[in-house]
């Protein structure tokens, strides 16, 4: 046996995996079993296809090597269930000359190698090698690739920071004031409580407890409200979370948590709009989603920055930027057999200065940016797009020099979803 694949399977630093084994045939499944138990991992045989489906069921299998002709349920069901199970499941077929169409069959269901009888030990040894450093790769690139994604994030909120600080203190000096000036007030209190038998005392002291103090607490309650939705908002943005979990999605609790965290960004002459029609909840991540939201927002408020500063320097103090979210459901068509999906279809516009139409078609393009050196990752985008793919949805853009820009994302409308009203 070549010493490299011995190597390989047995590296301390790589991960334990669990293979299975299914084969009618006790002796073939107890030899590979053996083999590959001595490289170090977890090897569990079955004899039918009926139980391997139990198995995987209730355990993680990285790899499943089956036989082709069992009784019962034959390896070209197997594999095609399996694979509806657990689509990443790797399957090698183990397949003889007179068995050529089922192993033809077992590649349209989804078996990714095969092995032909009488079994090489060694080239079983190989297939299983590569099909493992695939995994594993494959792993680590999705690890990686999570850890970009949280890195732009933190960069986002890197770039957010001094507006958000400036949101915080703006609630905060609110409430300071009006401690101070109870504070103030107590203090003048102190000596009409001291000399009740006055009406006017007693007038002074109910007019200030019964109208002002109320007055500055429900203003002090409401400046500490914002601080801690901006605070949660910030928390909730960063937080690295399960993002592989889905779930059911109202777009505009995404949207509204995007506005809120970008909002600190936009100059006074910038108003943001929001339209919704005909709105359906989604399956989706609802973090890397806002996520999406934020990072169109953010270059949006950027292009509006740019062009409030271009015309103020050429003298121009009205222009209003405009960013404009609106979002509706486009039906799916009817088709033989049922119906197509429904989507919702979202777009972000900004009048900004726009893209210009060499660059339009790398804006997508990983670590390229339209803005200057030092500004942004050049990620943005790049994880924009691979986002809304992971959420088997489309993204796109129209922007016309000195016009502005539009991004139009299609997000598909799974299982029977809930409507949710309109804001227009």
């Amino acid at each position: 046996m070549d010493s490299g694949f011995q190597q390989n399977l047995s590296d301390a630093s790589a991960p334990l995996r669990s293979i299975l084994i299914v084969d009618d045939e006790t002796m073939v499944s107890s030899m590979l079993q053996k083999m590959i138990e001595k490289e170090g991992h977890n090897v569990q045989t079955c004899n039918d296809a009926f139980k391997a489906l139990e198995i995987l069921n209730n355990k993680h299998i990285d790899i499943m090597i089956s036989d082709l002709r069992m009784p019962g349920m034959d390896g070209v069901e197997l594999v095609q269930q399996a694979k509806e199970m657990y689509d990443d499941l790797d399957v090698v077929v183990i397949t003889g000359y007179g068995t050529m169409d089922m192993f033809i069959n077992s590649l349209h269901a989804g078996a990714v190698d095969f092995i032909l009888k009488p079994i090489d030990k060694d080239l079983m040894l190989h297939t299983i090698n590569r099909l493992l450093e695939k995994r594993t790769l494959t792993e680590n690139f999705a690890a990686r690739t999570q850890q970009l994604v949280q890195s732009e994030k933190m960069a986002t909120v890197g770039l957010l920071s001094t507006g958000i600080a400036h949101e915080i203190n703006n609630p905060t000096t609110f409430v300071r004031t009006n401690l101070q000036l109870m504070k103030e007030y107590i203090k003048r209190l102190k000596p009409r409580l001291e000399d009740l038998s006055k009406p006017e005392n007693v007038k002074s002291i109910t007019d200030i407890i019964g109208k002002e103090f109320p007055e500055m607490i429900d203003e002090a309650l409401k400046g500490t409200h914002r601080i801690e939705k901006i605070v949660t908002g910030i928390k909730h943005y960063a937080h690295m979370g399960d993002d592989n979990a889905d779930e059911r999605v109202d777009i505009r609790e995404v949207i509204s948590q995007a506005v809120n965290l970008v909002r600190s960004k936009l100059r006074k002459q910038v108003t943001i709009t929001e339209n919704y029609m005909n709105i359906k909840e989604i399956t989706g991540q609802f973090s890397r989603l806002e996520q999406v939201f934020v990072n169109l927002l953010v270059n949006a408020a950027d292009a509006i920055n740019d062009k409030i500063k271009k015309m103020y320097d050429r003298g121009n103090n009205g222009f209003i930027g405009i960013i404009d979210v609106s979002a509706t459901i486009i039906e799916g068509d009817e088709v033989e057999g049922g119906k197509t999906p429904d989507y919702l279809v979202l777009t972000f516009y900004d009048n900004g200065d726009g893209v210009p139409e060499e660059k339009i078609n790398r804006i997508f393009d990983p670590f390229f940016t339209t803005k200057g050196v030092g500004v942004g990752t050049g990620l943005g985008l790049y994880i924009c797009y691979e986002i809304i793919q992971q959420h088997e949805g489309d993204i796109s853009v129209h922007s016309e020099k000195g016009e502005g820009t539009a991004f139009t994302i299609k997000l598909p409308v799974k299982g029977n979803p809930k409507v949710l009203g309109e804001k227009v």
